[in-house]
């Protein structure tokens, strides 16, 4: 097997062990928008056989769980929140030990940086580093991991400027999210406002990163990219593109971490009249079908994906349940689909077709505000 690919097929073999192994239910843990007494971090147990969510207990009481992130062990759950402060309120990223048998979490430390508007947390493959976006304030920061697991004083901090066609929305830069390849060599930036994906190195023992040569890809004027998923084959990845309302599909070259756009593909509907934003797109287990959800337009589209080509082509686009998906993700097994619902104040359930792709809704529980969606198997 060439070096490069070993990441990749371990990355993914694993994933294949964890759903087949031991019990048939998980964790489902959701983030939430609240700052009243509903706020926090809930936690409901997912039946990997039929589906069903046990009714949501709150587990933390942290304001605002914007997004969160698992070390790569599952043992830590990273969640970017706000704090108050003299002068309002303050993002922290809270660290919380997790127990897998009780689904339980612990809080273990709290990492307070001086922004007010961050938007995504992701951990390096290697568990050494937490990074997240900030929004509002157009940087991106990077934190050490400490033995014991909690966020260390920042390391590095990379300040973002561009702006873009759209006046209301693109008036700056604006990053939405930071992810990694699944090596850890490489970090991506997509930037809503400058409509870029930055491509930078991750310097392991530094924990600095550095601009790859080109040093970003150019999205289409006026699409916003927000967030970014790769897929298994470790060739492709996509980003959904929030003020466009589309999918843009990329090849990846692993050498110089090169971003390549070759398709673009609408998840809005022609006939659709008012304000639509793209939220999520997220990759099948298999790597068969991709998935891409409008907030406005309410909605998840489904793509089949040709591996042959590359091609998405387009299969369902479902409404039941949904309203506001802010965020979903995938469960171990690959048969479940959990859409966090914003103002649904829902968490919804959906079966994946393993043929078709397609998506049924199977149950709803009630979350409040919810904001993201992360998994534990059991």
């Amino acid at each position: 097997m060439h070096p490069t690919l070993a990441p990749f097929a371990l990355l993914f073999l694993g994933l294949a062990a964890t759903a087949s192994a031991g019990d048939s239910s998980c964790w489902v843990y959701f983030g939430t928008q609240t700052a009243d007494s509903t706020s926090g971090i809930y936690r409901s147990r997912l039946d990997q056989e039929t589906g069903e969510l046990s009714a949501p207990q709150r587990v933390t009481d942290k304001p605002k769980s914007v997004f969160m992130a698992f070390s790569p062990d599952r043992t830590k759950l990273y969640s970017l929140a706000e704090i108050p402060t003299a002068n309002g309120h303050s993002e922290a990223i809270e660290t919380y030990s997790v127990d897998a048998a009780t689904g339980n979490l612990v809080q273990i430390g709290e990492r307070v940086a001086p922004g007010s508007e961050g938007c995504h947390i992701n951990v390096d493959p290697t568990g050494r580093y937490v990074l997240t976006a900030n929004y509002g304030d157009h940087y991106v920061e990077v934190f050490p991991i400490a033995a014991d697991g909690t966020v260390a004083e920042r390391r590095s901090i990379i300040h973002f400027t561009g702006s873009g066609p759209n006046a209301s929305r693109q008036e700056s830069a604006h990053p939405h999210s930071v992810n990694f390849d699944p090596t850890g060599s490489f970090a991506f930036v997509a930037d809503l406002g400058a409509d870029r994906i930055y491509i930078y190195r991750l310097d392991g023992p530094g924990g600095s990163l550095s601009p790859a040569d080109p040093a970003y890809t150019q999205m289409a004027p006026g699409s916003g990219p927000r967030h970014f998923a790769f897929h298994p084959d470790g060739k492709h990845a996509f980003v959904i593109n929030e003020l466009e309302g589309s999918i843009t599909a990329m090849t990846w070259d692993r050498e110089n971490g090169t971003l390549t756009p070759y398709q673009t593909v609408t998840i809005l509907r022609k006939e659709y009249v008012g304000v639509n934003t793209s939220s999520e797109v997220v990759v099948s287990r298999s790597g068969r079908f991709v998935y891409g959800a409008n907030r406005g337009d309410d909605s998840i589209v489904v793509h089949a994906f040709d591996p042959s080509t590359g091609k998405l082509t387009f299969v369902q686009r479902i409404t039941d349940g949904i309203k506001v998906p802010r965020n979903y993700a995938i469960d171990p097994s690959g048969k479940w689909l959990v859409c966090a619902n914003l103002t649904g104040g829902t968490a919804t359930v959906y079966r994946i077709d393993a043929q078709s792709g397609k998506l049924s809704l199977t149950g709803s529980v009630n979350v409040p505000e919810a904001l993201c969606v992360r998994f534990l198997q059991i």
